[in-house]
């Protein structure tokens, strides 16, 4: 029995845990909720009865990630972007040189700046990936970071305004009048987003589970359209959170009042031997 009543405090307190990360990243931009997911432990005994075994308590199956659309909210800057659809934002490693290997992060974040050098990045100043636009408007070739310094004649001055299309286009206008592609979003999907493993900040990365990515444009093959000078939130409903972690500290301190009486009945008993 207290073994039993020992793997409930512990799930509940899984719970607890996951809960309380998701009333964290309330307003954390591009957050998705996570749900513990519990499974019964069955009973070890052979020797029992049919139908008379008892369970042996609780245990945490998994932690699934929420993939349900955050609220999108107008910012009017020029450079933020959401996804409404399926799909992530690809980013690289901040400070690696263009043309060398990249460890890739992926996330629903789109607060994004230029730094110095004229790349797009992302608070952590990883630069946001995307396709070039070739000849005719087409989007193809090699991944690489959006850079609007390479379109504007090397001198990051020369911008005057950006635009991104519902396919993830980027086009800059220049102090000269002309107008100039600078790249295309590239938008990551996966066999299986639940497998994809949190490094902080909204941010993703991929593992065995989630298998590798598959690098397409914007509003092409299933994956969502760009919302210029929006920013999705996070898909946090604090009126269920809240309620789930109620329920959450219900069976937390039932299970410990539960192990605590087991612990009294334990220590009667032995005291009552040793008489």
């Amino acid at each position: 029995m207290i073994k039993t009543s020992l793997t409930g405090v512990m799930a509940a307190s899984r719970d607890l845990s996951v809960i309380s990360n998701n009333l964290a990243n309330s307003m954390t931009t591009g957050f998705k909720r996570s749900t513990a997911q519990f499974t019964d432990i069955g009973a070890s005994s052979v020797a029992a009865r049919e139908g008379s075994q008892a369970g042996n308590g609780a245990l945490t199956q998994d932690v699934r990630r929420s993939t349900e659309q955050g609220p999108l909210t107008a910012t009017d800057a020029k450079l933020d972007v959401a996804i409404l659809g399926s799909g992530y934002l690809t980013f690289g490693e901040a400070g690696v040189p263009t043309g060398q290997d990249m460890s890739m992060t992926y996330s629903r974040a789109g607060k994004l700046t230029l730094n110095k050098s004229g790349q797009v990045v992302d608070s952590s100043g990883a630069p946001l990936m995307g396709f070039p636009v070739i000849t005719g408007g087409m989007v193809g070739g090699q991944i690489q970071p959006i850079n609007l310094t390479s379109v504007a004649g090397g001198n990051l001055a020369n911008v005057q305004g950006v635009e991104i299309d519902s396919k993830g286009v980027m086009t800059v206008q220049l102090a000269n009048g002309r107008s100039v592609k600078a790249g295309a979003v590239a938008l990551a999907t996966f066999r299986n987003e639940n497998g994809l493993k949190s490094v902080g900040g909204a941010k993703l990365r991929e593992t065995d589970a989630s298998g590798p990515p598959e690098m397409q444009a914007a509003s092409r093959n299933g994956t969502g359209e760009i919302k210029q000078g929006v920013l999705e939130g996070a898909n946090v409903d604090l009126t269920a959170v809240l309620m789930r972690m109620v329920q959450a500290q219900q069976a937390y301190n039932g299970n410990a009042r539960a192990l605590q009486t087991n612990s009294e009945m334990l220590r009667s008993s032995i005291e009552t031997l040793l008489r």
